[in-house]
């Protein structure tokens, strides 16, 4: 008998190679698939932590986590919104609270590390929030400015797009907040407040009520010699809190801190952060992170006022 396999044989045992091989890329990314809803289902166990040093350390891991599931499936939604989110909010919970800390007590030098790495999360977040949203024409016209393209592109989204479309634009938005001095990243501006004024149009209440602290934040960090329009900050931040401002303690936080300097109101931070300070965090559980990180922030900025608030 021959010591040789028929071509046949031969051919038919490199087809199963290839069948494996595809069958094992397959199974990679159906496990990926599977285990993305189990960690889009419990991502809410972050959402309930109450020790704000624990999240600290959880949050880099469980990032990198998924990122690695991302590998095998990159377009699964579940791992994209989770990691547009995450990347958010640890940019925001964690290191712009050090970075408010290094502004007023120093050193230098730690001012622009926090700052150099809250904005690659933020722009992480951005970017996810793009493939998220998977229309890469708007994602080019918002780029480049094209703000023709770019409305035409929006007035096509619906409520169901409002993830990617919003955690895209937030860490977007965050990012130049951080760069004012950089004209490349301020150009963004125009799409930027396009973007968020269509998040908040399609669904003001998503991630409670998130978009009206975006908005709220963007029209109350402008002087009114820089086309700021108090106003409409108001307005917004009124609006956000009555639709939300007992749950998400973010809203009162964000309303003291940003608005209330602007027009110079202390009896108006004085009442924001007291609603803060006042409020039950276990009465929301799955708002839990969030409000601990806006009672941590009032915290440090009730004894801070008089650095955005002048004494009268």
């Amino acid at each position: 008998m021959s010591r040789f396999v028929p071509w046949a044989h031969r051919a038919a045992a490199a087809a199963a190679l290839v069948v494996l091989a595809a069958s094992g890329c397959n199974v990679k990314k159906l496990t990926a698939n599977t285990t993305a809803k189990n960690l889009e289902f419990g991502s809410v166990a972050m959402d309930r932590e109450a020790d704000l040093e624990f999240a600290r350390y959880a949050f880099p891991a469980s990032l990198k986590t998924i990122e690695t599931f991302l590998v095998s499936s990159p377009d699964n939604k579940s791992l994209l919104v989770l990691l547009a989110r995450g990347y958010n909010a640890y940019a925001f919970g964690i290191i712009e609270a050090d970075l408010e800390h290094a502004q007023l007590d120093g050193p230098e030098h730690a001012v622009e590390s926090l700052s150099r790495r809250a904005k690659i999360h933020y722009l992480r977040g951005r970017e996810y929030g793009f493939r998220w949203l998977a229309r890469p024409a708007l994602e080019e016209a918002a780029k480049k400015g094209d703000l023709e393209t770019l409305d035409a592109e929006l007035g096509r989204l619906k409520k169901e797009d409002v993830p990617g479309l919003f955690w895209a634009v937030y860490g977007w938005a965050s990012a130049v907040n951080l760069a004012v001095d950089d004209p490349e990243m301020v150009a963004g501006l125009p799409s930027i407040e396009r973007m968020m004024n269509r998040a908040l149009e399609l669904d003001p209440d998503y991630n409670a009520g998130a978009p009206y602290a975006l908005v709220g934040v963007y029209h109350a960090s402008k002087p009114p010699a820089l086309g700021g329009e108090p106003q409409k900050a108001k307005a917004i931040f009124d609006q956000g809190m009555a639709a939300h401002g007992q749950e998400n303690l973010l809203l009162p936080y964000l309303y003291a801190r940003f608005y209330a300097p602007m027009v110079q109101d202390r009896a108006l931070f004085d009442e924001m952060i007291g609603k803060v300070a006042d409020a039950d965090v276990t009465a929301h559980p799955d708002l839990r992170l969030t409000n601990e990180i806006a009672r941590d922030r009032a915290r440090f900025w009730a004894t801070h006022v008089d650095e955005i608030i002048l004494s009268e």
